[in-house]
């Protein structure tokens, strides 16, 4: 994605000129809009402060929110509501709860930086309230780990085409829970396949758009980790490294395996194997219900799933099959 084609003809001037004059005089003649006073604080705040994944969030919002109308609205003529319509009108227009966060983020953090600059008097987004959740049309679709059985039916079919990339991938994060960016970026100089091991420190930014790339460094601080690799996992690497021929651990005609490809040998997996596709995240979940299942400490379990918090790994990742009526009969009546 090309960052500068989404900004306007005169954000475009005032970034090559350093968010000078142009800029100054137009705040002063209260002639900037909301979308030109955003395109500024894209660039000038957030651009160099945050990880290009979140900036490129950003981006998608912002391109979202400039068809809308308070997108045009002087940025001194803002109220709160205008702020307030604006989220009503996502709810409206059937968001979910994570996408109306999402813009709401793109228009409410701007105003409160001009606040803040004191290039408006007063900040607008005082008092906006987010929508409750019955209020949501289009719920958050929760990502329900693999039974037992289907992982079976799905390692039966990885087994019978060992020569498969996407499936030794799929193998892969069945194994380790990896984050599919970061199974992408995987180099052979990160695997210690003599101690069993694997260190993960790299993603791969935009997996889904052709602007994807290499990130020396993981999605947070604490997804920097050092993974063991099981036997399983042994295996389909040892067996990939017989045919290496460039430094990606899953490669395809001599150049990184991309999501695309992992996601159609992820939907043909899935067809082959009888088992509903859920996307590349439900091998995360997966990962994580069955070590919770091994009685794996969970303080253990978030570290080997790179959280930060061991909240996200239990009311998140960790999924009970079925209604978990079995679990909690057996944990009372033990």
């Amino acid at each position: 994605m090309n960052d500068r084609a989404l900004y306007t003809q005169d954000v475009l001037q005032d970034l090559d000129n350093g968010i000078g004059s142009c800029c100054e005089n137009r705040i002063m003649n209260d002639q900037l809009t909301l979308l030109e006073f955003v395109d500024i604080w894209l660039e000038l705040f957030k651009k160099n402060s945050i990880k290009s994944a979140s900036y490129g969030r950003l981006l998608e919002s912002r391109k979202a929110m400039s068809k809308c109308e308070i997108a045009q609205k002087k940025l001194h003529e803002i109220s709160f509501f205008d702020i307030q319509r604006y989220i009503n009108s996502l709810v409206e227009a059937n968001y979910s709860m994570s996408g109306i966060k999402k813009q709401a983020l793109i228009v409410m953090a701007p105003l409160r930086q001009a606040a803040a600059m004191q290039i408006i008097h007063a900040d607008p987004c005082v008092g906006v309230k987010m929508p409750v959740e019955s209020k949501i049309k289009k719920k958050t679709k929760e990502v329900l780990a693999y039974t037992d059985n289907e992982q079976e039916r799905l390692r039966k079919k990885i087994a019978q085409e060992p020569e498969n990339v996407g499936y030794a991938a799929i193998g892969i994060m069945l194994e380790t829970g990896l984050r599919a960016g970061e199974l992408l970026a995987l180099k052979w100089t990160d695997l210690e396949l003599d101690r069993c091991r694997m260190k993960v420190h790299a993603t791969i930014v935009n997996p889904m758009y052709n602007t994807a790339d290499y990130q020396d460094s993981p999605k947070s601080k604490s997804s920097n980790r050092v993974m063991p690799l099981t036997p399983k996992a042994m295996a389909i690497l040892k067996r990939l490294k017989l045919v290496r021929t460039t430094e990606w651990v899953f490669e395809q005609d001599g150049k990184r395996y991309t999501y695309q490809k992992l996601m159609y040998q992820t939907k043909k997996l899935c067809r082959e194997a009888g088992v509903a596709y859920h996307g590349e995240h439900v091998f995360r979940h997966t990962f994580a219900t069955n070590c919770y299942y091994k009685g794996i400490d969970v303080k253990i379990l978030s570290k080997l799933m790179g959280h930060s918090s061991v909240q996200v790994t239990y009311n998140v990742y960790v999924n009970l099959y079925g209604d978990g009526f079995d679990d909690m009969y057996a944990a009372l009546c033990f």
